[in-house]
């Protein structure tokens, strides 16, 4: 059974330092600003997405798609 605990903390250990390392280098790329400005872009880019598939145009195309659909599945 010690066996065990030990191996259980020995792997708890490696983990956490794992997770210490990963976090670390995580930071050092969100504080780099060419790193900053493709997460900025990134962003822009999905607002424009979302604002483009939430307009009024694109739920009336859906509509309209979504009509085809339905019609031609009754035939």
């Amino acid at each position: 059974m010690a066996g065990r605990a030990d191996k259980a903390a020995a792997f708890l250990k490696s983990g956490g330092d794992k997770a210490k390392a990963g976090g670390s280098k995580i930071y050092a790329l969100a504080k780099d600003p060419e790193m900053q400005a493709k997460a900025m872009k990134l962003l822009e880019d999905g607002k424009k997405m979302y604002r483009a598939a939430t307009s009024p145009e694109a739920k009336q195309a859906y509509r309209q798609a979504a009509e085809i659909i339905n019609k031609a599945r009754k035939k």
